[in-house]
C-alpha cells in the first residue's frame, strides 16, 4: 500500500483505555489470537491517529505527511518503530495484568522510546504543572513520542493495579484502566464487547432451556469492529 495514504477509519476508533498508551495499544482487534483488524497499516494512519487524539496540530500533521511522501524509506522506518513500540507495550502491560514480570526486552523498547522522546522534547507549563512539548515536528518519529512518555508515566506511577484486560475468551483483549470505585469494570466498554456478549449469553441460555437439561451449549467468539465513540462501563 501507499505508506502515506490513510486506509480510513482510524480517526473514528474508540479510545476507552483510560490512558494514551493503552489507547495506542488498542489499535488492533483482538489483541490476542488472529487479528480481525489493525487500524495502523501505514505511516499516514499513524499521523491521523495522532492528529485526532490531539497529539498533533493540523499544520504539524500535514507537514509530516508531506515529509513522509518526500522520504518514503524514512517513513517506513518510522512506522516500523511505532509498531515495535506498540507491540512491546502490549506485552509489557499484559504481563503486568497477568501478575508476571515484563520481559527485559520489552522494558528496553520502552526505555529507548522514552529516551528518544525526551531528548527531542522540552518541558513547558501545563495545567498548573509541567508537561512535554515537541517542536521538532519535521521528525517522522514525532507521532509516537507522547505515547512513550505516557507509557513511562503509567509504568512508573500507576495505577498498575487498575489495569485490566477485556476477556480474551469472549472479548477483544483490549487493555484499560478500571476507574470505577469498586473496581467492577470488566469490559473495554458495554457498548461493544459487554452488550454483545451479554446478548449472546442470553440467547444461549434460552436455547439451552428449549433443548432441556444435559445438552451442552457452545458460544461463538465474534465481536464487532470498533467505529465511532463508546463510553466505558
Amino acid at each position: 500500500m501507499n505508506d502515506v495514504t490513510s486506509t480510513g477509519g482510524v480517526a473514528d476508533l474508540v479510545r476507552n483505555g483510560g490512558s494514551l498508551c493503552l489507547d495506542y495499544i488498542n489499535t488492533v482487534e483482538p489483541r490476542t489470537g488472529p487479528v480481525d483488524r489493525d487500524w495502523l497499516t501505514g505511516y499516514a494512519d499513524l499521523v491521523v491517529w495522532a492528529r485526532h487524539g490531539d497529539l498533533l496540530g493540523e499544520a504539524a500533521a500535514d507537514a509530516l505527511l508531506r515529509t513522509a511522501a518526500d522520504r518514503p524509506a524514512e517513513a517506513r522506518a518510522a512506522f516500523r518503530a511505532a509498531i515495535d513500540l506498540r507491540e512491546g507495550l502490549f506485552r509489557l502491560f499484559a504481563a503486568i495484568v497477568d501478575g508476571t514480570t515484563p520481559a527485559d526486552g520489552d522494558l528496553e523498547v520502552l526505555r529507548r522510546a522514552y529516551a528518544a522522546a525526551t531528548e527531542n522534547g522540552r518541558l513547558v507549563p501545563s495545567g498548573g504543572g509541567f508537561g512535554w512539548a515537541w517542536d521538532a515536528a519535521e521528525s517522522l518519529d514525532r507521532p509516537w513520542w507522547p505515547v512513550a512518555v505516557s507509557a513511562m508515566e503509567l509504568l512508573s506511577h500507576g495505577p498498575l493495579d487498575r489495569i485490566k484486560q477485556c476477556p480474551t475468551d469472549e472479548g477483544c483483549s483490549w487493555l484499560f484502566i478500571d476507574a470505577t470505585k469498586n473496581r467492577s469494570r470488566r469490559w473495554c466498554s458495554m457498548e461493544d464487547c459487554g452488550s454483545q456478549i451479554k446478548a449472546r449469553r442470553q440467547t444461549d441460555r434460552r436455547r439451552a432451556a428449549r433443548r432441556g437439561p444435559g445438552v451442552k451449549n457452545a458460544s461463538g467468539n465474534g465481536v464487532p469492529g470498533r467505529g465511532g465513540l463508546g463510553e466505558p462501563s
